[in-house]
């Protein structure tokens, strides 16, 4: 006994601390380097920046993303609602990582009356940013790459996970605490490369709030969709948490104003959540008269590899049968004209002439009288 009274001190230490955040006493960049982030620890009435470990590449190169915690006052971490923003988990989608930016300066100044927390990733897949595109590139094999935004909530290395599973897995476990630290979730993304949209999400409305939250994106598509398995929306929503997906025009360009829409959208969360102070006790009515509600994306595809002419642009409206693209070959010819499948909204039109055959030469948003497609589909 007098061998195991100080063993079970010791364990019990170690269990009492289990939770806590765990600074890895690296520092990067002037930040220090974590792996595990609890909210308790995090200073109230401030804005607080972190890296999170999350793996290592091959050779033992550590890999780390950014997370912003802004905390308000020490009793709304129980009284005030958790708010969760991220970014940029396809490498080449990089819109909302400006947005996130932006929200943060914006939190260093409202901080000390903030009632909640705002936790931040402005970019979640720094393999992607690098590479310049939208997936993860795992070494292993000769290589391969990972869409992380089908992985969620990841695997760890321990149980086999790859690279992308595990920065998933990290980020669930050791940011969001498995679904502790989240009380809603936003996703920031645009089209990838090639593809142009406006604005527009995907909403899951079979969960409380998640219309609402669409509602209040105020979007120029709404996309009334069940989320793709394995994507940080679904992943939140599976959880009751929830959560829509954001798209913002197109990948790799910074577009001031669909950026300034969004951070304006992320606001009206802010305030509809009462996480920030608000001068009005009157709950705010979106403005949906630019907004098409849509159950139903329908991709028309090209026979043909060669070249793109658009006949109809983003947000234009359609008519089934209506010509919407030509595809050409080099010497200029029309191989195929595409036609709308239905009547409804260019949703998606692609930005870039060059085309493989499968390919999709425009997209069409529409609702379907389908009974199976009233919580959505795709096509």
């Amino acid at each position: 006994m007098q061998f195991l009274t100080p063993l079970l001190a010791t364990l019990a230490v170690l269990a009492s601390n289990a939770h806590a955040t765990n600074f890895t006493g690296d520092v990067l960049n002037g930040i220090p380097v974590i792996s595990y982030l609890d909210l308790a620890d995090v200073p109230a009435r401030t804005v607080s920046r972190y890296y999170l470990r999350v793996g290592e590449l091959n050779g033992g190169s550590a890999l780390h993303i950014p997370v912003f915690v802004a905390r308000g006052t020490p009793e709304s971490l129980d009284t005030g609602k958790k708010l969760s923003l991220s970014a940029a988990i396809h490498g080449d989608e990089l819109n909302g990582v400006r947005v996130v930016q932006r929200i943060f300066e914006q939190l260093q100044g409202q901080i000390s009356t903030l009632n909640g927390t705002v936790i931040g990733i402005p970019t979640v897949n720094p393999m992607g940013i690098y590479l310049n595109q939208r997936n993860y590139f795992t070494a292993s094999g000769s290589g391969f790459f990972t869409n992380v935004n089908r992985v969620f909530p990841g695997t760890p290395s321990s149980e086999g996970g790859n690279g992308a599973q595990l920065l998933a897995y990290n980020i669930w476990n050791n940011v969001w605490g498995n679904k502790s630290q989240v009380d809603v979730g936003i996703d920031l993304h645009t089209p990838s490369s090639g593809g142009e949209t406006s604005l527009w999400c995907y909403a899951d409305f079979r969960l409380p709030y998640v219309e609402r939250l669409a509602k209040l994106l105020q979007p120029d598509t709404l996309k009334i969709d069940v989320g793709e398995p394995g994507s940080i929306e679904t992943t939140f929503v599976d959880n009751k948490i929830p959560s829509i997906t954001v798209e913002m025009g197109l990948a790799k360009i910074w577009n001031a104003s669909l950026i300034d829409r969004t951070f304006d959208f992320v606001n009206r969360v802010l305030d509809d959540l009462r996480i920030v102070p608000s001068n009005t006790t009157e709950v705010y009515q979106p403005d949906l008269s630019n907004t098409y509600i849509a159950t139903t994306f329908h991709e028309a595809p090209s026979t043909y590899g060669g070249f793109v002419e658009r006949l109809v642009f983003v947000d234009e409206p359609v008519t089934k049968g209506q010509p919407i693209a030509n595809i050409r070959n080099a010497f200029g010819d029309i191989l195929e004209t595409i036609y709308s499948p239905e009547d409804g909204r260019m949703f998606q039109s692609p930005r870039d002439p060059s085309i493989e055959p499968g390919s999709s030469a425009g997209e069409i948003a529409y609702n379907s009288t389908d009974p199976a497609c009233e919580d959505g589909c795709i096509f």
